[in-house]
This record gives structure tokens, sequence and C-alpha cells, in this order.
């Protein structure tokens, strides 16, 4: 049960970092609420409400002097909200609709938040795999000001670029995704439950070859993460079933699978197997969803 001391209501993301790191004792953000009793500790002792800083937000930023442009999401914005952005549906062939409309049911989408569905990784949610495939770019609010990094460094570096207190503000995902096709497969023990193991790929094909491939995973190891040994298989070949089941096979290169009580790292290895076939298989327009 939480005993909260306090509870923050700033108004921008630049109060919610100086009042976070002001309040003593243990505390954390709260956006969507969603994850809010199992991911806090009964000595909780104050929540800095997001719901007032203004990061519910899709927006368009074109490209100036030779930069690309790009899709700002902000980190307050629901997966009900992704699901439904004319924005966001061309990046990848709408690959980012799939993943959100797997995150469990309408009434959870309408409250869980992008930002809380990237930072909480512990439990297998659904949109990491795709930010990572459609290469997303982090905005981040710390005590000293914003700064940038891939979404790829939170999961390998998180210690390293993301500390205590610091607020993800957004996310940038570039527009150039449009050129690319994507897909979402997903295993759970039920269709609402939390991913067992669940997969994106996205693949640019060019002369009838792929030409660029992306390939990431969540459930499968102790991070989402991306699959190299996947990517650089498929890359430079003609798109073809075969191609695609080789290149699945070396999806836990790299990965140490685990086991718990929902699943054995042996059965997470085989079925991030199937998935990342089945993913790279509907990319490259092989198989319809």
């Amino acid at each position: 049960m939480l005993d909260l001391a306090v509870l923050h209501r700033p108004s921008s993301p630049e109060e919610a970092v100086r009042l976070f790191h002001e309040t003593e004792g243990s505390g954390l953000y709260l956006a969507g609420g969603t994850i809010l009793v199992p991911a806090g500790s009964p000595n909780l002792d104050f929540l800095v409400d997001l719901s007032g800083v203004g990061l519910d937000y899709i927006r368009r930023e074109g490209g100036s002097g030779g930069r690309e442009g790009f899709v700002r999401v902000g980190a307050g914005t629901t997966v009900a909200d992704v699901a439904r952005s004319p924005d966001l549906a061309g990046l990848a062939g709408g690959v980012l609709k799939e993943a959100a409309l797997h995150v469990a049911a309408h009434t959870v989408r309408n409250r869980a938040t992008v930002g809380g569905n990237l930072v909480a990784w512990r439990y297998p949610t659904d949109l990491p795999p795709v930010f990572l495939a459609l290469g997303a770019v982090l905005v981040v609010e710390d005590a000293e000001g914003t700064r940038t990094l891939p979404l790829e460094d939170l999961y390998t570096r998180r210690r390293e670029v993301y500390r205590k207190g610091d607020l993800l503000v957004e996310i940038h995902l570039p527009m150039s995704a449009t050129d690319w096709s994507g897909a979402f497969e997903k295993l759970g023990r039920l269709k609402l439950d939390v991913a067992l193991v669940n997969c994106a790929a996205a693949v640019r094909l060019a002369g009838g070859r792929v030409d660029e491939a992306r390939v990431a995973l969540n459930g499968v190891g102790a991070t989402p993460s991306r699959a190299a040994a996947v990517e650089a298989a498929m890359v430079g070949g003609e798109p073809s079933a075969e191609r695609c089941a080789d290149a699945a096979a070396l999806v836990v290169d790299g990965i140490s699978p685990r086991s718990d009580k929902r699943a054995s790292a042996d059965y997470r290895a085989k079925m991030a197997r199937v998935l990342t076939a089945r993913a790279l298989r509907r990319a490259c327009g092989l198989e319809a969803g």
C-alpha cells in the first residue's frame, strides 16, 4: 500500500524536475498511472504528477538546412492517441498503430502513456521494439537542462545516460521512416497480457533487395534490444521466406534469454525465432498481417 507524504502538481517539465530533486525521500513521476502500484515501493514518499506539464502532443517538425524532418511525440501522449494519429500512420506502414493496439485493453490504452511504456521496460511493454526499429531519439530534461540520446542507449547504457530524477519529455521519429515497411508480432498468455516475447521488424527495399533492416525485441532478455545479427543477415539480398527464416535463426545472438514463472528461457528463444521470421516476412511484403 502506498502511503504518500507529498503530491506535486508542476506546470512545466523544468518545474517537475526541480521539485523531484528538491523533495526529500523516494519519489516517482506519475503520468498514466497504470503501473504505479507495481512500480512504487511501500516506502514511496512523494509523486510528481505530470498531467499539467503539457507533454501530450504529436507534431510534425519539417527539416531545414539539410536536416531531416521528424515527428515529435510528447512523452505524455496516450497509447490510444498513438493508434489514432495520422502523423504516425505513415511511418513504416503504420507499425506503431499495430503495436499500440496490442497494448492491453482500450481502457488501459486511454491512460497509459508513450513515455511510461518506453521507460518501464521491466514490464515487457509493446512500444519499445517499434520505437527502436524506427530509430527513435529521446529528449530528456534533467537538472541542467535538456539533452538528446538514442532510445537504444536507454536500454544498453541506462545507468550512464538516464539518472534518478531525469524526465523523458518527448520522442523524435525520423520522417525517413515513411520509406520503410514494418510489422509487429506479439506472444502472450492471453490476448491482453503483457508479452512473453514481442518483435518489431522494419525494412527498406531498393532495387528489389533489402537495403536496410532493423529488428528489435522485448521480453526475451533483460531489456528491449536490437537483433544486429538478424539485421546484417537480411541486408543485401532479395527478400524471401527462406532469407527471413535464416536471419531469424540468429535472433538470440548477443541476447541471454531469461526464465521466470511465465516462461522458460528455451521457450522464449524458440518463440523469438518464430516471431522474428513472421515479422520479417510481413515487413518484406511476403505475408499478410
